[in-house]
């Protein structure tokens, strides 16, 4: 009788430590009640104010929103552990960077149903091959913008940013490894595997460049409308967003390939709202609400329901319908080993104030 009493104590321990255990494992996902707060680290301009306005009205939660301009201070911050952010959004080859990091949390999809409107072309990509740390969020491209009423002929070649008659009105993107890929694309090498001495000729190429450059900017589209600059190595999204404002402003993949990239919502590992992340991460993925957000910013929107709502203006934006051999030549970034990148960072910031 004792041993029988005894037993059943025990069990009765271990059903309520379990409990305890999902009740405040987030990690685990057994936590399914929202947080009162969600902090989501973001590039800036990304998201409407008004699809957070709404979240914050339907969930009852208030969205603590920051953002940043490159992946480069993203990352930076995450490791600093200053904010536990629940939610941030890092480009394709810094989820694999987080991820081989232990920076990530994998995801339950049970909680995101909307992930099936994802198209299946955006699942398990290079960076993420399981669909275990990340969700699309937009794409796009690498690659030439332009405005028309100040170059008449569309650029061909990354070399057209070379033109002497472009000085001081050439823009370029301010993330040392995507100056880098431009740079080993147009010298014909591998930009994902260079060589020191590879990496060394594309910045003294970068020395050349910088007598026509007005400035190193991750979003360009103000200065494309303007005027203030003619030409861009720059995102589809942000020629996409100009174009909006200035029809004359366009968007062109260069014939050595450009680049192909995604940005994705993730779950820190700091974080200790996942479940409430995860419900954002659902709530984007509504097709009206993607909707509201490709029409705020018209970059490749991976979220097939969204698309079929999409108004036709949106939908032939810049650098959003290129034919499939066009597309076919654009390469996946992926990032440098850490003694190539230090190099890499060193040579960027060398070349920039030449």
């Amino acid at each position: 009788m004792k041993k029988v009493l005894v037993f059943a104590l025990l069990s009765m321990l271990i059903v309520f430590l379990a409990a305890c255990g999902s009740d405040n494992d987030n990690n685990a996902g057994g936590d399914k009640e929202l947080s009162d707060k969600l902090y989501v680290f973001n590039f800036s301009e990304y998201i409407p104010q008004e699809v957070l306005d709404d979240f914050e009205k339907e969930f009852g939660v208030e969205v603590v929103y920051s953002t940043y301009n490159s992946n480069h201070e993203m990352l930076t911050k995450v490791q600093s552990g200053t904010v536990a952010y629940d939610l941030v959004f890092p480009s394709d080859y810094y989820v694999k960077q987080m991820a081989d990091n232990d920076l990530l949390q994998e995801i339950n999809f049970d909680n995101i149903p909307n992930y099936e409107n994802i198209a299946d072309a955006w699942h398990d990509m290079p960076f993420d091959p399981e669909n275990k740390y990340s969700v699309p969020f937009m794409y796009g491209y690498d690659g030439i913008a332009y405005n028309k009423e100040f170059i008449k002929e569309a650029p061909t070649s990354w070399e057209d940013l070379w033109n002497p008659e472009y000085a001081g009105k050439v823009l370029l993107l301010e993330e040392s490894k995507e100056v880098s890929n431009m740079l080993q694309q147009l010298l014909g090498n591998d930009m994902n595997n260079p060589t020191e001495d590879q990496l060394e000729e594309g910045f003294d190429k970068l020395k050349e460049l910088v007598p026509n450059v007005l400035a190193f900017d991750a979003t360009p589209s103000d200065r494309l409308v303007s005027g203030e600059a003619w030409i861009a190595h720059g995102y589809s999204g942000a020629a996409a967003t100009a174009w909006l404002e200035n029809d004359n402003i366009d968007f062109v993949l260069p014939k050595e390939g450009g680049i192909v990239w995604m940005d994705t919502m993730v779950i820190p590992k700091t974080s200790k709202n996942k479940y409430t992340a995860e419900t954002f991460i659902n709530y984007i993925l509504r097709p009206e609400v993607s909707k509201q957000i490709s029409e705020y910013i018209p970059y490749g929107n991976p979220n097939k329901a969204a698309l079929e709502i999409l108004p036709e203006n949106i939908k032939n934006s810049p650098g959003l319908n290129f034919p499939d051999e066009v597309i076919k030549r654009a390469e996946w970034n992926l990032p440098l080993d850490a003694e190539r990148t230090q190099i890499m960072n060193r040579l960027f910031q060398e070349s920039k104030v030449e």
